[in-house]
């Protein structure tokens, strides 16, 4: 038996086209992600996600979060359903962008943008940097030369690790991105340690332990650890015990290529 072919819906030029779970969801999520690989915390980021969710009509949201994964699904009115999850590889701290990220999920909850608009602002935050480069390797040598001169070193102690921070900032733009996060600052801790030593024992340093603490402070996981601490007492206990292992661990992996360098070059002293 024959059945008669039913016509494709023709959709007129400039019409709107309402968005679908998935688009509310996949939108809600791209959000979310950038929020929470650019340093916000997991209450932040599900509240965000739920909050666009529902401006757009979701009449039941479901969000967890831990670092490293968002899984959500949302019911609109009219019994659509949608469930997705995305996948967190690796988080910074990047104000600039966490701001302009709030900044879309505010517009979207507002009305203000269309999710087409959001997903093209969006692409524009990706491919932005709060600083050019040489900004960041100034504030790596300004930062590690004050903290060697803060903890007691010497002039000469504060321009040593002050090279040595720019090497740290050189070392981190320059690693490929697939690089292991504690691979990198594995490398970037040994290096640091063995040119402090090498620097005191060719005379253009005083001290190699002020040297090595100004330049120890660019890697210190400090706000890591704080989050970890806030998402705990937040209640977020499963979050915050993962960040704050994952703190200890950069901490012991920093700890780990200082000592490598003093047991190496302690006898060049």
């Amino acid at each position: 038996m024959l059945t008669e072919a039913v016509p494709a819906v023709q959709v007129a030029p400039g019409a709107a086209v309402s968005p679908t779970a998935d688009d509310i969801l996949c939108t809600a999520l791209d959000v979310g992600e950038g929020l929470l690989k650019n340093g916000a915390t997991v209450h932040r980021t599900e509240d965000t996600v739920e909050r666009i969710c529902r401006a757009f009509g979701a009449v039941h949201v479901e969000v967890f979060c831990i670092p490293s994964l968002i899984l959500a699904a949302v019911r609109m009115e009219d019994g659509a359903y949608s469930s997705q999850n995305r996948r967190i590889h690796a988080s910074a701290n990047h104000f600039y962008r966490l701001d302009r990220f709030n900044t879309v999920s505010r517009r979207l909850c507002s009305g203000e943008i269309t999710i087409a608009q959001a997903q093209e602002e969006m692409r524009a935050i990706k491919r932005s940097d709060a600083y050019p480069t040489w900004m960041q390797y100034l504030g790596s040598l300004l930062g590690s030369g004050a903290f060697s001169i803060f903890f007691g070193g010497s002039l000469l102690d504060a321009i040593s690790a002050a090279l040595i921070g720019c090497l740290i900032a050189g070392i981190k733009q320059f690693l490929p991105r697939n690089v292991n996060p504690l691979s990198s600052t594995l490398v970037c801790a040994f290096t640091a340690g063995a040119l402090s030593m090498l620097l005191t024992w060719a005379g253009l340093a005083n001290n190699y332990d002020k040297v090595m603490i100004g330049t120890i402070m660019l890697l210190i996981p400090g706000m890591s650890f704080g989050t970890s601490l806030r998402d705990m007492l937040g209640g977020d206990i499963m979050a915050g015990m993962l960040q704050f292992l994952a703190a200890i661990l950069l901490a012991a992996i920093i700890a780990f290529g200082y000592v490598i360098a003093i047991f190496l070059f302690q006898p060049l002293l």
